[in-house]
């Protein structure tokens, strides 16, 4: 089998981006200086959110338009040398409850495999995008909220001093709050003003994750952010992030909200599809912008398809590495201080599952991928806890399926539930459910990670953080793990022995305990 090309690799790459009231290609190469060139982008409308939403499946009818649209998007592709293409789906495939038919019939009809999106990779992926419009301005996004409303969700990403610090995805997307408000005998005042109330209760809750009173930027993106910022700065801007004062976008969301589809569609010469969505949108965006204290709407011309296209493309330099582990990590520790989690103990399991982790890495022969979901499964391996000591590993194992963490995916979730699950008690077995649901190559990441997590958290058996050095060398019969801190190390040998199990079933090696001189440590990562 050929291998799959690197980021460094692909000079051309497609991404199809199946949404709830359409479906989007853009083709795009790196040009002569490196930077992404879009050569040509598709659009064609699919009802598959109007299916979803109101039947939570999508219809047979609808499915079919999906795979006819997706196999002529294939016929344009042809003429193109595109070395790699990633097909994703978002909220109204994510919603259906015959997902997995639609994603199967695709697959079957067109040879695509369609990811599904979770809220968390869709947030990932635009605030990658975001990022990469900023860094192209010279400016940077300190302290911000990112937004953009889809037919379908929400989604949202508070950015403080740098990092991602809450991100989710709420069902209040346009299609959802058209049809919740419904237009039919009312008059566009009386619509206006009912949408508002509607989405003000929805706010009034997003306001108890986001606190919007404390905002100093709101970021939004979209295609009906981006009409806005056309309309106010002209198209010949351009600017990738572009300011639009606080009074004229507010004037401007409500004279939009004022007028029919037909009236937008025939002013703006927008597709009447595009005209049901942008009042709803700019409605959302303007009673966002009145609980903020920001004097400017920023407006990012960038897309969720421009991540994707980041992930395909952009060389993948230690430094965008780096920042996406930090994202994702911090995400993580938000999360486990959400269930009050004991952060040093966390930290420091996570330090040294880590150092196994490096020093291993001949024999485990796992990757940079799997070593951020260990070290985001030893950060959350306890916050079970906060439901209670008995079972907390269960307990824990449903927190992490249960909530969205910045940067795991869907697939990759499973994976840090299951060492959360499996960081104490029993090992991994083919009738626990979530174990025996995963691919046959994630159950033994599964089995080699939390046998490293097992004895990180027995290191660490006292919550002291004793252990503050470590080195660790495998011999034929046994891991030797040399450690030097304070204190006679007994709870941790006791602990080591106990839950070594694991370790040894793996890989076929006892573990043990000595103390080391602190000429021979290393220092944890």
């Amino acid at each position: 089998m050929e291998a799959a090309p690197t980021a460094l690799q692909v000079q051309r790459a497609a991404v199809i981006d199946i949404g709830s009231s359409a479906i989007r290609m853009e083709i795009a190469q790196r040009n002569a200086s490196g930077a992404i060139e879009i050569l040509e982008s598709l659009q064609r409308a699919v009802p598959l959110g109007r299916d979803c939403f109101a039947k939570n499946r999508l219809e047979t009818r609808t499915i079919n338009l999906a795979v006819e649209v997706l196999r002529g998007f294939q016929r344009i592709l042809q003429p193109y040398d595109v070395k790699a293409i990633r097909t994703v789906a978002t909220s109204a495939v994510r919603e259906a409850g015959n997902q997995e038919l639609f994603v199967e019939r695709i697959f079957m009809s067109t040879g695509l495999s369609v990811e599904v999106l979770t809220g968390a990779e869709e947030d990932r992926l635009l605030y990658a995008a975001v990022s990469e419009a900023f860094r192209a301005d010279g400016l940077s996004a300190e302290d911000a909220l990112i937004v953009e409303q889809g037919a379908g969700s929400l989604e949202l990403a508070a950015i403080r001093g740098g990092e991602v610090v809450a991100s989710g995805s709420r069902p209040l997307g346009t299609l959802r709050l058209a049809s919740a408000v419904g237009a039919d005998g009312k008059s566009p005042a009386e619509s206006l003003d009912l949408m508002r109330r509607f989405v003000g209760a929805a706010l009034d809750n997003v306001e108890h994750t986001y606190p919007l009173a404390e905002t100093p930027a709101l970021v939004i993106l979209g295609a009906d952010a981006r009409f806005a910022a056309e309309q106010l700065l002209g198209h010949g801007d351009q600017r990738r992030i572009r300011p639009i004062g606080r009074a004229e976008f507010l004037r401007f969301a409500t004279s939009i909200g004022k007028k029919r589809p037909a009236e937008l569609s025939q002013r703006y010469g927008l597709p009447f599809e595009d005209c049901q969505s942008v009042g709803p949108a700019l409605l959302t965006y303007a009673e966002l912008l009145k609980r903020t204290p920001a004097q400017t709407v920023l407006v990012a011309m960038a897309s969720m398809r421009d991540g994707l296209l980041l992930d395909l493309m952009s060389e993948r330099s230690v430094a965008r590495q780096k920042e996406l582990d930090a994202q994702t990590y911090a995400s993580a520790e938000n999360l486990g201080r959400r269930y009050q989690f004991d952060e040093a103990h966390a930290h420091r399991v996570a330090d040294l599952a880590c150092a196994l982790f490096d020093a291993l890495g001949a024999e485990h022969g796992l990757s940079r991928r799997e070593r951020r979901l260990l070290r985001v499964g030893a950060l959350l391996h306890d916050v079970g806890l906060f439901i209670s000591s008995n079972s907390h590993h269960k307990h824990g194992e449903y927190i992490v399926n249960a909530s969205e963490i910045f940067g795991v995916r869907a697939s990759d979730k499973s994976v840090v539930g299951c060492l959360v699950r499996y960081h104490r008690r029993a090992l991994p077995q083919a009738t626990h459910a979530s174990y025996s649901a995963l691919t046959r190559e994630d159950r033994a990441v599964v089995s080699k990670l939390a046998a490293l997590l097992r004895v990180a958290d027995a290191l660490d058996r006292g919550h002291s953080q004793a252990v503050q050095l470590v080195t660790a060398q495998l011999g034929p019969e046994e891991l030797v793990i040399k450690v030097a801190g304070e204190g006679d190390l007994a709870l941790e040998r006791l602990a080591v022995r106990a839950k070594g199990d694991l370790f040894e079933e793996v890989f076929g090696r006892k573990v043990s305990l000595q103390r080391a001189q602190l000429s021979q440590a290393e220092p944890l990562p």
